[in-house]
């Protein structure tokens, strides 16, 4: 009786995932990327990809259009690539 029920607890914690070992950062990455997956199919379809692309390129030029009227000029670019470009890139290596 007690080793069904120690092998029935295994049988659980394995399955829920509790044994299993740290996420790996590609873990992370997917797992993040299926978040994109609004309708609990299991999977991400170009239009749940193309929604979040959709949102972040707004958000990246509402970054961009300094004086909000609905266009980057060169200097409105430049100032935002001063602004931005020690985050996103190490330029001395």
């Amino acid at each position: 009786m007690l080793i069904r029920l120690i092998a029935l607890l295994m049988f659980f914690l394995t399955a829920s995932g509790a044994w299993a070992g740290p996420k790996t950062s590609t873990d992370k990455i997917v797992d993040h990327f299926m978040e994109l997956d609004t309708n609990g199919s299991d999977s991400v379809s170009y239009g749940e990809y193309l929604a979040m692309v959709n949102q972040r390129a707004k958000v990246r030029f509402r970054e961009m259009d300094a004086n909000r009227d609905g266009e980057v000029t060169d200097s409105e670019y430049r100032d935002f690539w001063q602004q931005k470009k020690a985050q996103w890139y190490r330029l001395e290596r």
